[in-house]
């Protein structure tokens, strides 16, 4: 069982998933690490969400590649990287922040996952990169590589 987990796991990321959702998106409110308020019902244009953790080996190469596409073809599109683990602390964010080289403002902390838990009917995966316009989903992937950095491109 272990490992068939494990083949899973891989072939996601090596191959990035778009799913097909049919539900509107959950509507929600976070602070960022700089105390800026992002209300999802109050946001007019498109913006994208990406999952991660501290520890997340994908998503510490996704999220310099994303923010540094999002920030030279989209600067206008908020883009909110959000940390679901509890065992996270806002310190480790800050940290890893610096790391990477991306700004706080974009980071968030949703400390109880109860924004997470919106968007992952049952097991969490990450990294998870959602697009949201309006009230309906434009993309979801589960990892980032050049073709979904061009599909992105032409549903943004």
């Amino acid at each position: 069982m272990k490992i068939i987990t494990f083949v899973l796991l891989l072939l996601t990321l090596l191959f990035p998933v778009k799913a097909v959702i049919a539900d509107p998106p959950p509507k929600f409110w976070i602070k960022n690490m700089e105390g800026k308020r992002f209300n999802s019902k109050k946001q007019k244009s498109a913006f994208v969400i990406s999952f991660f953790f501290v520890n997340c080996v994908p998503c510490i190469k996704e999220i310099p590649v994303l923010h540094k596409f999002m920030s030279t073809n989209y600067p206008d599109v908020p883009l909110l990287f959000i940390d679901p683990i509890k065992e996270d602390s806002k310190n480790d964010i800050k940290k890893f922040s610096r790391k990477l080289k991306v700004p706080l403002s974009n980071f968030f902390k949703d400390s109880i996952g109860s924004i997470s838990k919106k968007f992952f009917k049952g097991k969490m995966s990450f990294p998870a990169i959602v697009g949201i316009e309006g009230n309906k989903y434009i993309f979801r992937y589960n990892g980032i590589d050049e073709e979904t950095i061009a599909e992105i491109k032409s549903l943004l």
